[in-house]
């Protein structure tokens, strides 16, 4: 299965470069007006109506929207952007060198493949990667849904990363971070804490979990209060067991996805933009059932969603 996916989004991937190699950058500008990535249409600040995309020479885009008039009631020309407040809009870069860092950053590519290939700075790279992640980061604030709901199982933990000097994590150093993985989907949350009590995880447990899921979780005990919080709670000591022997209640899923997080952090991603790191793997987890290309694609949406493309100026307070 895992060779077939790997197959399956490195066909996705030189499908996506071969079709943007094929178009030129007016072509380019059309694709991502049907993907709502930029808007298809602008008004004119001044005579309201609607601008005209046109050719322009030696701009990065190639393109700009302009209005010209030479009336006598209302003479002016104006220009604008086709990437004006868009999720291109604070970029520098071509379009499409934008969109193959972002096809590049879905399909895990290593930073110094990209600046091989298309001749970019790393720090761009970098800068580029980090944009994706807080993609994720919004979308996992704004579009996901609770988990669980009656006859549905969540199993929760804690999980400590970064590495403890003699026993001693400096405070910069360690995180704790409390998640949930629901059975079947595989959907999930994760939230760094600043402790483990009883009021900082009911607090999220309320956040993401529905009433009437049955919760697994082990004998930490500031899970001792959820039967009576309108959940099913089941428990499973870990210093005898792994697999209660009586209700059958294991928490394997949420544990093995601790060990693919942790495998896919750096020393560095603890120290800096850990938060973007958890959210980049939730988003990944929730959308993993998809086929490739449609899983890109709503990853393309969700940058829609969070930049939606302007038609005209925004009105001056």
């Amino acid at each position: 299965m895992a060779c077939e996916r790997k197959l399956l989004e490195s066909e996705a991937t030189i499908g996506f470069f071969v079709l943007l190699g094929t178009k030129g950058k007016k072509e380019t500008l059309e694709w991502c007006m049907k993907a709502n990535l930029i808007a298809s249409r602008y008004e004119c600040p001044r005579c309201k109506k609607e601008m005209s995309l046109q050719e322009r020479k030696g701009t990065v885009d190639g393109y700009e929207w302009r209005c010209r008039s030479q009336s006598k009631d209302n003479p002016h020309d104006f220009v604008r952007s086709v990437r004006k407040g868009t999720w291109f809009s604070e970029s520098k870069l071509g379009i499409t060198i934008i969109l193959c860092l972002t096809r590049y950053w879905f399909g895990k590519s290593m930073n110094a493949f990209m600046v091989n290939d298309l001749k970019v700075n790393k720090n761009t790279v970098v800068d580029w990667y980090m944009f994706c992640r807080e993609v994720c980061m919004i979308a996992c604030v704004k579009e996901s849904a609770k988990l669980g709901g009656v006859g549905e199982i969540v199993e929760i933990d804690e999980s400590l990363f970064g590495k403890m000097k003699y026993g001693k994590g400096r405070r910069g150093n360690v995180k704790w971070v409390f998640g949930g993985v629901q059975r079947e989907s595989k959907k999930c949350f994760f939230r760094v804490v600043q402790s483990r009590t009883k009021e900082e995880l009911l607090k999220i447990i309320h956040e993401w979990i529905l009433p009437g899921t049955t919760i697994i979780s082990d004998c930490w005990k500031s899970y001792d209060c959820l039967s009576g919080e309108g959940y099913v709670h089941l428990r499973v000591n870990h210093s005898l067991t792994f697999v209660d022997p009586e209700t059958g209640a294991h928490t394997i899923s949420i544990e093995g996805t601790w060990s693919a997080i942790k495998k896919g952090l750096h020393k560095a991603h603890v120290k800096g933009q850990f938060d973007s790191y958890l959210a980049e793997f939730m988003w990944r987890r929730s959308n993993g059932h998809k086929l490739v290309d449609d899983n890109f694609h709503e990853f393309l949406a969700s940058i829609a969603r969070m930049y939606p493309p302007t038609e005209h100026d925004e009105m001056q307070a």
